[in-house]
Order: structure tokens, then sequence, then C-alpha cells
């Protein structure tokens, strides 16, 4: 820790940062000390990225000072010796584990050549120092699902000596066991003296983990404290600026005569998934839930016709959807995929949040002449950008400007425009603060009730629980159980699929449906 009379190791004083109109960053202070982490929490648009990406030297602050153990640093920042994993990991698909790595850390060399086997050592040692199976370092980044690139962000972050580390919505994409694996490193970074700054959506991670927290709110600092001083319901209201329900409220269930199956999976066999029996019955929200790689993002992309089917039988509305289907005849039929990984499949970079709303006429509910009609897209897409918050809400601004969680609500509509009678969800507020979670699950419930099907692909096990009508527990590419009613519980689903993954059975929740 910083002793007493000693600089802190990042003092930032008055920050300030516009684009355009937009006042992003308002005077905002923020100290960090040696051997501390510093949570830094607020809605999408806060400021947090803006703050960030600062520090990162990717923009120049119009006014402020930033000091490194007392010592001003230069306006533009990118030399300050700072680790930084963002929402983007910023990882390239087509090289492999440890060449990502090394894009980091440095190549290391033997007589002027670059030293492979050391560099794939090095790549499994700094897996192996995080308590986390390392995968094939010579295995393309592009083959790991998004919680191994999430994982693969942090461990190339640590990769480097640096002062302070900067973490932005690291777990968003992990499950609860890969997340105390990193709450272990940073507990030991901080016992080393590190600096941590912390960026997370998910309140209860603070409480056991940070020292101290700073809330922002439209630009500005709302709140330093310790984390002994304040409770999960002051940072919600500092975060919102009011107060908020905390309570879990699910969407009002469909009568039952007014329901039939909506999608009805049968013997399902795909990569190293199968056999899956299960329904999603139109007006219902139901989960496929499980631990990384325990399957369900197989099930649901082969659902959407993006993993092939090897057999079994997939009926929409009664319909057979014939096995040979790709991506483009499953939308034809009225089926939507929300991906889990945006950078890489819902961002189309460089163009407007209005072309990325609303990229194509005919999916979006209207037609081809919609293009024809610039004035009446571009009041949709406001009216669409008012109803969702997403802030700013100027459908000509680039999509890259917007925070990780406006462009999630950006994409979210854009699918959501389609009127797709099954809607495949995959971590659908991933990197939301919470007050854009609650009115996207009001979203997807008003959804439901319209009578559309929607299955949510997810780890995160609060997540299912307040959202879903159902859960069904995958591990090991097979269905372990069903949990409704009062059995569908955080609790219920952690024990479910942490036992349901070893040899030996989960014991069965009052209120669960076994599977298999």
């Amino acid at each position: 820790m910083t002793t007493p009379g000693s600089p802190a190791l990042l003092e930032i004083r008055g920050l300030t940062k516009r684009f355009g109109a937009t006042l992003a960053l308002d005077h905002v202070d923020l100290t960090v000390a040696a051997g501390q982490i510093h949570a830094l929490v607020g809605e999408n648009g806060a400021g947090k990225s803006t703050l960030i990406k600062i520090l990162a030297g990717v923009h120049a602050q119009d006014a402020g000072e930033i000091r490194l153990l007392g010592e001003p640093v230069a306006a533009q920042v990118g030399h300050l010796p700072i680790s930084f994993v963002h929402q983007d990991l910023g990882l390239v698909d087509e090289l492999s584990v440890g060449e990502n790595v090394a894009l980091v850390a440095g190549f290391p060399r033997r007589r002027g050549l670059i030293d492979w086997p050391c560099v794939w050592q090095r790549a499994r040692e700094i897996y192996a120092g995080m308590g986390v199976e390392p995968p094939d370092a010579r295995a393309p980044v592009g083959t790991l699902p998004a919680a191994g690139k999430a994982v693969l962000g942090i461990v190339r972050a640590l990769s480097r000596q640096a002062r302070v580390v900067v973490l932005d919505e690291p777990t968003a994409a992990l499950p609860e066991p890969d997340a105390l694996h990193l709450f272990d490193i940073l507990r030991r970074l901080r016992a080393a003296g590190c600096g941590v700054i912390y960026v997370t959506h998910r309140l209860g991670e603070l409480f056991g983990l940070a020292d101290r927290v700073t809330v922002l709110r439209d630009g500005r600092r709302i709140r330093t404290a310790t984390m002994s001083e304040i409770g999960p319901e002051e940072l919600v209201q500092d975060m919102l600026g009011r107060a908020v329900e905390m309570l879990h409220q699910h969407h009002a269930p469909a009568t039952a005569s007014a329901r039939h199956t909506g999608l009805q999976v049968s013997g399902l066999h795909c990569a190293g998934v199968g056999p899956v029996d299960f329904r999603v019955e139109t007006g219902e929200i139901v989960g496929l839930v499980g631990l990384r790689g325990a399957g369900q993002e197989r099930i649901g992309r082969a659902v959407f016709g993006a993993v092939p089917v090897q057999g079994g039988e997939l009926r929409l509305e009664g319909v057979v959807l014939p096995p040979g289907d790709g991506i483009a005849d499953r939308i034809a039929r009225g089926i939507a995929l929300l991906p889990a990984d945006r950078p890489l499949e819902s961002v189309l970079t460089g163009l407007s949040v209005q072309e990325n709303l609303l990229p194509h006429p005919v999916i979006g509910g209207g037609g081809v002449w919609l293009f024809g009609a610039p004035g009446r897209e571009r009041a949709r897409a406001a009216a669409i950008l008012q109803q969702l918050d997403v802030r700013p809400r100027d459908p000509a601004l680039l999509i890259d400007w917007l925070s990780g969680g406006n462009q999630q609500k950006v994409f979210v509509a854009r699918w959501l425009q389609s009127k797709a009678r099954l809607y495949v969800m995959e971590e659908p507020t991933a990197g939301i603060d919470i007050g854009a979670k609650l009115a996207i699950h009001r979203l997807l419930g008003s959804v439901a009730e319209a009578g559309a099907a929607i299955l949510v692909i997810s780890s995160d096990f609060d997540e299912v629980a307040s959202l879903c009508d159902r859960a069904l527990v995958v591990g090991r590419g097979r269905i372990l159980g069903e949990l409704r009613g009062a059995a569908l519980t955080v609790d219920n689903l952690v024990a479910r699929a942490s036992l349901g993954s070893r040899h030996a059975p989960a014991p069965v929740a009052a209120g669960e449906v076994r599977h298999g």
C-alpha cells in the first residue's frame, strides 16, 4: 500500500473530454493507490470507457491532468506503464494464442530469430499462473469460444510488467469458476503493490474484492467511497440518479390456451452435442444455461443454422426445418440470433448507429424502397434509440463511438425489428449496466407476451434466474435437467451446472424435471 506522505500511484484531476456537442467527461477526479483495487462503475455512457481510452492513449483529454507517482504525464499517454483488458479485446483471430500473447509481451529471440518454443511455453506458463487450463498455444484464436477469448485477453494484459492494470468488464463472458480464478489473480496483483482499476456492471462482484469505488453519471463523478461505506442499493441509486426496484420480475405469461410449441428439438446431434430434446413455447422465455464449454452455444447456433446438424429434427411451429439450411434460410423462416461476440459478429464498424440498427430494410420489417426514404428511416432509428435510452441518441454518430453497453442495445433492437418467431439470444445483457439490463429484460418480456418464442443462451446464472420462465441446464453436450418456478434459483443453477458436469449426478431440486 502507499505509505503516508507518498504520492498516489495514479492521480487524475479535472479530466474533461468532448465529442462534438457531447460532454463525455466533465472534470472527473480519480485516485488509485498502490496495492488497491479501485472499482469504477456507472451506466453505459457514463464516461467509464472514455476515461479508460484516455489512459490508453486512444483519445487525448481536452482538459485536466494525469500524474503517475506524482509526476505529470503528457496529454497523449499511450506510453504509460498500464495494462488494459478492454471490452473489445483486440485479439487477432488469425494468429495463435501464443502469438497474441507475444504481441503484448514481446517475441523472445534466440540468435536473432524468434524463439517459437519459448513463445508457446510462456503462454502456457501465464495461463498456469492464473490457475486456468491453457488451450493449445499454437491454436488460432478464432477457434476459441467467446469465454476463451475473454480469458486470453486477461492473460495477455497480465503478460507485461505494469504499475496499473485496468480491466473493463473482464467477467462479462466468464462463468463463475473462471471469474473466481480472475479474482484470485487480482488479489495477488494487489498484494504485489499494483493498482487495479476494475470496471464492471456486476455490482455484487465488488463487495469482498474492491477497496474503493468511484461512481460516474453523465460524465461526472458522483461519489468516491470505500466499499465498507456503501451498499448495493446506494450504488445503483448513484448510478441511475433515482431509486430502482431491485426485485426480479418475470413477464406476464401467456395463458395456456394462447400458447403452442414454437421450437421443438428432437434428438439433435451436432459437434460435441447430443442427443438433445427440448421445446420452447410461444410466449415463453427459456434459458439454455451451463458452464463455459458445456455445449449450450453450439445448440443455439445449430438452431440458427450456423453449426451443421448431424442428426435429429428441428421444427418451428410444427414445420420441419431442413437440416441443410444455412443462416439466410433460417432468418427467412423467422429465426434470429443475437451473437455473444459483439465486436466480431455484430458491429458494422465505420458505419453509423442508424446503419447498424437498420442494416437491411426487409429484415427490419420495411420494404426495398425504404432506402428511398432516408428521412423516414432516420426518424424510425431516432424513435428506437429514444425507447431504449441509447446514449448518445444521435443516429448519425459512428457506432464505434458508443460504449459497449449502448452498442448492445442497438444490436438487440436490430433483431427485434425483424419480427421473428424465434429469437436465440446469446448473453443478451453482457456488459450492460443495471438500468439497461432491466430495460432489455422488459423489452424481451413484451416480445414474448406478443407471442414470440425466446431462447436465451447464457452462462450468467443470475440473468437466467431473473429473466426466464424455465431453464435447461447443459453439461457435456447434454441437457441435465430443467428448473422452473420456485426451483429456478441461482443456487440451484450453480449446483446443477457444477455438480452435473462431474461424473456424480447433481441432487434433484424441488420442482426440477430431470433430463437424460
